[in-house]
């Protein structure tokens, strides 16, 4: 009974990833949209939309955030694994911890200062020059990515303990395998 709700609570997550996927994909295509409007008011008619160029600006850096999260659950970050790899499957995971601990520690981190910082753009009310953007929205998505990646990360150590992952580990690398074969003698 517990595997079959940690298998549903896994898939509910992976599906998160992919409506939000969905979504990131149609934020681009609007991005695209309100470039090309812009293109052709400039230069059609000569006039720039004002403030779209700041909104394109916190759209597609709300989309690389919250792309972020879905690198997270799906295990597509950047990981630097070139000796790990070559570790035996117990020294790897004892790796995957600590590098899951210290990423669950650093977003956390990370969400505090920016939630703390997007909450001081809110009370003194700062805005964007020509957009009019209040200055506390595209602080927020930082806040919220990274509030959802510690969420992930969490997960994943409980996933860990239970023995099982958000994400299939990466495979091992079979040194012998790799090992160049032995020139026969002539």
């Amino acid at each position: 009974m517990a595997l079959d709700n940690t298998s549903k609570w896994v898939e509910g997550i992976h599906r998160a990833a992919t409506v939000l996927e969905v979504t990131l994909a149609a934020a681009l295509i609007a991005a695209v949209i309100m470039n090309v409007i812009n293109i052709v008011a400039r230069y059609v008619f000569g006039q720039s939309l004002t403030g779209v160029d700041e909104w394109q600006i916190y759209l597609l850096v709300a989309m690389a955030f919250a792309g972020s999260v879905v690198a997270t659950v799906r295990g597509q970050h950047l990981r630097m694994d070139v000796l790990t790899r070559y570790f035996p499957r117990t020294a790897q995971r004892i790796v995957g911890a600590v590098e899951a601990v210290g990423a669950v520690l650093l977003c956390g981190f990370v969400c505090a200062i920016s939630t703390h910082y997007a909450t001081r753009m809110h009370a003194i009310g700062s805005v964007s020059e020509n957009g009019h953007i209040p200055m506390w929205l595209p602080h927020s998505i930082v806040a919220l990515a990274f509030a959802a990646m510690t969420l992930v990360g969490l997960a994943d150590l409980v996933l860990r303990l239970k023995g099982s992952r958000l994400v299939a580990a990466p495979p091992a690398v079979d040194v012998a395998a790799q090992a160049p074969a032995p020139e026969a003698a002539s």
